[in-house]
């Protein structure tokens, strides 16, 4: 699965670790370096945090669904 970004979202976040990691690492990060880092994170890391998010909604939805039932069988 590939995960796009809009043009906007991509500047925020590339604002965001531009951020941390002069706030964090004392490390000033050009944009293509953070560019370079978040490209890699949005291909590993992306899918995977995706996914887990879907799953915990799913299971959100489907507590709220059982409550639900709840309230209609009384």
């Amino acid at each position: 699965m590939e995960i796009k970004l809009s043009p906007q979202q991509k500047n925020k976040l590339r604002q965001k670790l531009i951020a941390m990691f002069l706030d964090d690492f004392d490390e000033e990060l050009s944009d293509f370096k953070a560019d370079q880092i978040l490209d890699a994170f949005v291909e590993k890391l992306g899918p995977e945090i995706y996914n887990t998010a879907i799953q915990d909604m799913k299971a959100y939805l489907l507590n709220q669904l059982e409550d639900l039932d709840a309230i209609f069988e009384k």
